[in-house]
């Protein structure tokens, strides 16, 4: 079957499956027109709808939780307006802490229920602490859980006390408003206990499982979709906390590989979904001028997310061991270039790993000046000539860069498949003299190379930093160094380099609670980044920007660039707030 009718199918299958509840064996429901219906792929691509029959938050991590329960069953005790890191209060109303940061008291909201009628409260929240401790680490969150959190106690009803087992002036913000990689997500204490939570499915729709507090109840879960429907009533109406219920009387998650993206928005097949290349979001909103993204022209659509594409190193393996090698190739990169040519102009150029959000740039419009990262910005051959002789190369009859021995150094550079910056940085490093050979892997693969440190050079988003640099530099500390052979602890944290310096500032800058307004903490982040620009364990090469999208033939009131209410990223806890601020077309 060729590409146009494989398009064909899967447009006349999601088609059916908006329009009604198939293969329901007659169970009751009712009928949704489409213009009351909101249609989201998620944001994993999957041939099919994985497990479903485990709706348990803390199964794996692309299950449903970041695909559709966040923003159809389940809640969060807070929120984050990443634009403009304002805290929003949900199933709670604020937190705070002792003075040395070691302690927590999470206040919760009055009122809050769960979807069966039973009252949320602290009995809830101290459950699922105590579970995700005693199931560490199989459960997803589990481990970090063991690692910060000491006890949590209900002091009333209202009123939990999480004791820390290290000073914590981010956890409350990273662990339990953040809504990103780590997920706190509460469960119903009177459903959960006795259960074994690392194979409890939460799925029994006779009973209305999987309970939650958010103003949806799953319908219909098969391995083509799955159907969310409003509930009759919800407990942010009767506390005032929503004005009203929301306006989309169906969530319809449907699976959609990464090829078939483009044309389902550009059929209307689909309202949400994962983001996609700007060159392709451009060429589709010819033929759906319904279709709009963050910002409203181009070519830099997206928004930020937290994230830079980076050059990783494996500063384990010689010759990334010596800092002149890293420096040279650094200089041998030209950002602008990669911009223009594997992201068509859409991915501005970076040469720090922190995002633009406002929160970052108030610490980086007072440092990048001063710690000498706008000089990385410098596509230059005599400095790369300069250092690679110094770090004792010399060129080979090809003009290749070689060692002592006049073998020629080869460079691996790992990619995902389908990523544009390996072509792109391959050839401008073999223009600079080095033999490089980018890569391409599917996922898993790749995953498996950079954690075991079975790789020399490695292209990868590397996020982190939403509000405060720590963030980001903390994964260069020496801790997450593993020995040669083991698995690198920590996912964003690859590049395996080890500096006592860097380590002694990052560990009182973990002891801190970060300001740009505190010239004690600014001194700080000041120095380890200017460790970080001289050392370049990774390479800065462009911001990570998703061109989101979003179709506006049946709905209005997406978040953008003018209205920033919530950051429009789908796998995120906040994109909860953008379903109940969707209002219909018609």
């Amino acid at each position: 079957m060729n590409t146009a009718r494989l398009r064909m199918a899967a447009g006349a299958s999601l088609c059916a499956i908006a329009w009604g509840l198939i293969g329901m064996g007659g169970a009751a429901a009712q009928d949704v027109p489409r213009n009351r219906t909101l249609i989201t792929q998620g944001w994993d691509f999957h041939n099919q709808v994985p497990a479903p029959d485990n709706f348990n938050p803390y199964a794996g991590v692309l299950l449903h939780q970041r695909n559709s329960l966040h923003y159809t069953i389940n809640e969060a005790l807070f929120y984050t307006n990443h634009n403009t890191n304002e805290l929003i209060p949900w199933q709670a109303e604020g937190y705070s802490y002792n003075d040395d940061f070691t302690e927590v008291t999470i206040k919760l909201r009055d009122g809050v229920k769960w979807s069966d009628g039973e009252v949320f409260d602290a009995e809830d929240v101290v459950f699922t602490f105590d579970m995700l401790k005693a199931a560490a680490p199989d459960l997803l969150f589990s481990g970090a859980i063991a690692e910060w959190v000491e006890s949590a106690e209900a002091v009333d009803p209202l009123t939990v006390r999480v004791k820390l087992t290290k000073p914590g002036p981010r956890w409350a913000a990273d662990f339990l408003a953040t809504g990103q990689s780590t997920r706190f997500v509460v469960v119903p204490k009177h459903i959960w206990e006795g259960q074994d939570p690392k194979t409890f499915g939460n799925h029994d729709p006779a009973k209305g499982w999987p309970v939650g507090t958010g103003p949806y109840k799953l319908v219909k879960a098969d391995s083509s979709s799955l159907f969310f429907d409003l509930r009759d009533g919800w407990w942010a109406v009767d506390a005032g906390v929503a004005d009203a219920m929301p306006k989309v009387e169906r969530v319809v998650y449907v699976p959609a590989t990464q090829e078939a993206m483009p044309q389902l928005f550009a059929s209307n097949q689909i309202d949400v979904g994962r983001s996609i290349l700007s060159g392709s979001y451009e060429a589709i909103r010819v033929q759906n001028p319904a279709l709009v993204s963050w910002n409203e022209e181009g070519p830099v659509w997206g928004a930020p997310d937290g994230c830079t594409f980076a050059l990783t190193f494996n500063t384990q393996k010689a010759p990334f061991d010596n800092v002149r090698v890293r420096q040279a190739i650094n200089h041998a990169i030209d950002r602008g270039q990669i911009s223009n040519l594997a992201f068509e102009g859409s991915m501005p150029k970076a040469v720090l790993p922190f995002s633009s959000y406002q929160g970052m740039q108030d610490y980086i419009s007072k440092i990048e000046g001063e710690v000498g990262a706008l000089a990385l910005d410098d596509p230059d051959p005599e400095k790369v000539e300069q250092l690679m002789t110094e770090a004792g190369f010399s060129k080979d009859g090809n003009g290749m860069w070689a060692g002592a021995d006049g073998k020629a150094l080869q460079l691996g550079i790992e990619v995902t498949q389908g990523d544009p910056l390996g072509p792109v940085l391959s050839e401008q490093l073999r223009q600079a003299g080095f033999d490089a050979l980018f890569r391409a892997q599917q996922n898993n693969a790749h995953t498996e190379a950079v954690t075991t440190g079975n790789f020399q050079l490695a292209v990868r988003p590397h996020c982190g930093s939403l509000y405060d640099p720590w963030q980001t530099l903390e994964h260069f500390h020496s801790k997450y160094a593993a020995p040669e052979g083991q698995a690198a602890p920590n996912l964003r944290a690859l590049t395996r380099y080890s500096n006592p310096e860097m380590d002694a500032l990052l560990d009182k800058m973990e002891q801190m609670q970060p300001s740009p307004d505190d010239p004690a903490y600014m001194d700080l982040v000041r120095e380890a980044t200017r460790i970080f620009v001289r050392d370049l364990p990774e390479i800065s090469l462009s911001e990570e920007l998703h061109t989101m999208v979003f179709n506006t033939t049946h709905w209005t009131g997406f978040p953008s660039a003018k209205d920033p209410y919530v950051a429009p990223y789908i796998p995120w806890e906040g994109f909860a707030r953008v379903i109940h601020h969707l209002e219909p077309r018609q």
